[in-house]
């Protein structure tokens, strides 16, 4: 210790304080007592850095800046990774970008095309009258690295389809159809654009692909 100072008060100030056991032994300072104690120890074989209750690990950082955390951890404020997600060892899926529309539709091949379709707090690409019977892309760049891709989306059957088919593509190939012929519904609601309801809206698509990444 370079300097230490105490008082009456049963403080302690400390400019600077350094705890070594020695090589390979675990440095270890223990706050409270009985069962309520709390150590802060660090590891002498691995240089793993712990907080402890008792003899359980709750908080562990490695020598390469990994952080452990055994217990439930609750944030109140928000919380940002800016890597991979593992859960019980499972890579988890990254959200790269969203698209809402609420906005525009800026980047698309058609960035003028949206509309409202029932609910009017909510937009969507395309629409009655607008680009029917043909295609729309945009082009995603700057993706973190990964080794697949993830598309989620909504697609409406908006009016009288008359067994045309719906798809969607990733790099230029088929990964999703779907298919809708008005006349084998007998009933459904109208929720915009001609007479003729919409008896297939809202359809899900969910659909994975390999896509190899290492560079962002």
């Amino acid at each position: 210790s370079s300097f230490l100072q105490t008082g009456t008060g049963g403080g302690m100030n400390v400019s600077s304080l350094t705890i070594s056991a020695g090589n390979n032994k675990e440095s270890k300072l223990t706050l409270g007592n009985t069962e309520n104690t709390f150590s802060l120890a660090v590891l002498g074989d691995s240089g793993e850095f712990e907080i402890r209750h008792g003899n359980q690990r709750s908080f562990v950082v490695d020598k390469n800046g990994n952080v452990d955390v055994f217990g439930r951890l609750h944030s109140k404020g928000a919380v940002r990774t800016d890597g991979q997600i593992s859960f019980q060892g499972v890579n988890q899926w990254q959200l790269a970008a969203v698209e809402n529309f609420n906005n525009g539709a800026s980047g698309w091949s058609n960035d003028s095309s949206t509309s409202v379709c029932g609910n009017e707090n909510k937009q969507i690409l395309g629409g009655y009258g607008k680009f029917a019977g043909g295609e729309v892309s945009k082009l995603f760049t700057n993706l973190p690295a990964h080794t697949h891709v993830r598309m989620r989306a909504n697609y409406h059957f908006i009016d009288a389809w008359g067994g045309e088919t719906a798809y969607a593509k990733l790099e230029h190939k088929l990964v999703w159809t779907d298919s809708f012929d008005q006349q084998s519904s007998k009933a459904g609601v109208n929720i915009c654009g001609s007479p003729a309801p919409e008896s297939k809206f809202s359809v899900p698509i969910d659909v994975v692909l390999p896509h190899v990444c290492e560079d962002s």
